[in-house]
């Protein structure tokens, strides 16, 4: 486990900036596309290698277009058409809240951008150890946000994965390439996680079902359509997306 080096803000508040996203390439010790053991010995890379990916002036975009990757049986592999996390997981702070924050805007591609579900891009923040998902996600036009569990061998008890995709045009709507801040907030000793965009309450969830000790964060492109018995994926039909991320940082209050 890393622990980041925060800045001091004041008396209360640890903060520091995750990523400059200043050195015009991918930083190979930030971000790494995500594997995920499928079982047999087989690995499953959610790293797609069209993808464009660039860091500069402050921010990461990554454009894939069209969407390519796909899996016909299994949903949370065919989900993800390029993922990119920390290599190194990031402590939750045991006392007070660790808020995960971001600016992100959107481009999408030859889709519908209304339907969020049909391309997005977001900002990931999961216990991969333990099968949690907290995320952000965003079309060119809608906003939502995904709380799940994985069902993932070993480490979810049966019948206890779910997924739930909140989606509220009025608290917050966006536009392509119109930046919002977004913020992820978990509190160890309630044992809850709050999502804000632009400094407004969201949605929130109490007595979540594990104490989550520390995240690993993500950029991603993806969409979430299951795939149909008899037809396989069929999240991919020519459509693609861009996403930007700015100003990363994590921080601790109490």
């Amino acid at each position: 486990m890393v622990t980041q080096k925060y800045i001091p803000t004041d008396g209360v508040m640890k903060m520091c900036e995750y990523d400059t996203f200043t050195t015009e390439g991918l930083d190979a010790t930030k971000w790494q596309a995500l594997q995920l053991p499928m079982g047999e010995g087989r690995t499953w890379s959610y790293g797609d290698p069209a993808a464009k990916v660039k860091a500069k002036n402050g921010t990461m975009e990554i454009t894939v277009n069209p969407f390519r990757l796909k899996h016909d049986e299994i949903h949370m592999f065919d989900d993800p058409k390029h993922l990119l996390v920390t290599p190194q997981v990031l402590e939750v702070a045991e006392d007070g809240t660790t808020q995960v924050s971001c600016e992100m805007a959107c481009d999408t591609y030859n889709g519908n951008s209304d339907d969020l579900l049909d391309g997005m891009i977001g900002l990931v923040v999961a216990d991969f150890s333990q099968g949690m998902v907290f995320d952000w996600v965003l079309s060119a036009t809608r906003l939502g946000i995904i709380y799940e569990r994985l069902p993932i061998a070993g480490v979810t008890p049966e019948d206890g994965s779910f997924t739930h995709v909140i989606q509220s045009p009025f608290v917050a709507r966006n536009r392509p390439r119109e930046f919002h801040r977004y913020v992820v907030a978990l509190n160890r000793s309630e044992r809850s996680c709050e999502w804000l965009v632009d400094s407004r309450r969201f949605f929130m969830v109490r007595d979540l079902p594990v104490d989550v000790q520390s995240i690993t964060l993500g950029l991603i492109v993806s969409t979430l359509k299951a795939p149909e018995p008899g037809r396989g994926s069929i999240s991919s039909h020519g459509q693609g997306a861009t996403g930007y991320w700015r100003h990363l940082t994590i921080s601790t209050s109490r």
